[in-house]
Parts: C-alpha cells; structure tokens; sequence
C-alpha cells in the first residue's frame, strides 16, 4: 500500500518479470529470479497470474474467450477448457456476461472478467493490481469478496492499492500483512 505514483505497479512488473528485477530484490521459493532462465521465466510465470487496474481485456474476444484465453496458451484439452469455464462461471455468476460483448460491460462486469482469467488456470499467486480502482464502493466490496474468498481457499493474493477503506474492509475479515512500498 501506498499513495499513487509510488511505484506499486512497477513492483508488480517486477513480479511478473515485465521488468527484470536487480539482482537479490525478489525470490521465488528462496531463488533469486534475476537467476532464472529464459525457459525458468516462463515456468514461473505459469504459477502466478494479474488482476490489472485497466483490464487487458481482448476487445476482439468474447467474455468466455477472455476468460479462457490463459488456458489456450498452456495446450489444454477443449474438453478440459470446457471443464474449468463452467466452474469458475458457477463460481463467479458470470452466466449473465456470457452473450455480452467485453467492451460494454461495465467496470464492475470487466473486473469480474478479469478475477475470473486470472484464477481460471489455479495459479499460485494472484497479483491484484489496484483491482477496485474505478469502481464504488459497492462493487469494490464485491471485488474484495472474491479476493477474500479466494484467499480463504489457501490462494496467495497480493493486493497492491492506496485505498485504506479496502484495506480496512479486507482486514475486518481477514488477517493481513501490510507493506509500504
């Protein structure tokens, strides 16, 4: 947590080596990733997914074809895809989106989107880049209950926001470790 402009988001493209990281600055299971590979790179980055303050949604897909997207690239079964949409789509009550198309949904229905590609493929970690910065504070309590909620089924959920009422919502829930950057 802190002010915008402090360098939050860099921090998160380090962690997805977007931007290589010095030497020693972070460790993925006590290895210094400015070690790793090409090939080790890639590897990590299958374990961890991003939640981003914009979206990043494809304009040209579909909901579903968002949603699924992550798994394309890993080769899976279409059955297997199928498997896991249907899942997460029960999980996150996304069968209403599913005819929308992505660029009229709403702030609340893109986030929503996003959360859903980002745990689709059961990553390790899931890096929450100011995942309620556009919207009320209803929906950015509905954003908070599925960070915890998935927090709570023993994933790794790294929020980075400036927005202390988050942080205070989060926390009556949950414990939580705060770091300034």
């Amino acid at each position: 947590m802190w002010k915008s402009g402090a360098g939050k988001t860099v921090f998160s493209k380090f962690l997805i080596w977007k931007i290589p990281a010095p030497k020693k600055c972070i460790f993925y299971k006590m290895s210094d990733l400015s070690t790793f590979s090409k090939a080790d790179i890639q590897m990590y980055r299958r374990k961890l997914w991003i939640i981003f303050q914009d979206y990043n949604l494809l304009h040209s897909l579909s909901v579903k074809e968002n949603i699924v997207y992550p798994l394309h690239i890993y080769w899976l079964w279409d059955d297997t895809i199928e498997m896991k949409y249907q899942k997460i789509r029960d999980e996150l009550w996304l069968d209403k989106l599913e005819p929308s198309d992505v660029v009229r949904l709403s702030g609340w229905e893109k986030q929503l989107v996003c959360i859903a590609r980002a745990v689709i493929h059961d990553p390790e970690l899931i890096i929450a880049d100011e995942p309620t910065w556009n919207l009320d504070w209803e929906n950015t309590q509905r954003v908070a209950d599925v960070l915890i909620d998935l927090n709570k089924r023993w994933k790794t959920v790294l929020l980075i926001t400036h927005d202390i009422h988050l942080l205070n919502y989060i926390s009556k829930q949950l414990e939580i470790t705060l770091f300034k950057i």
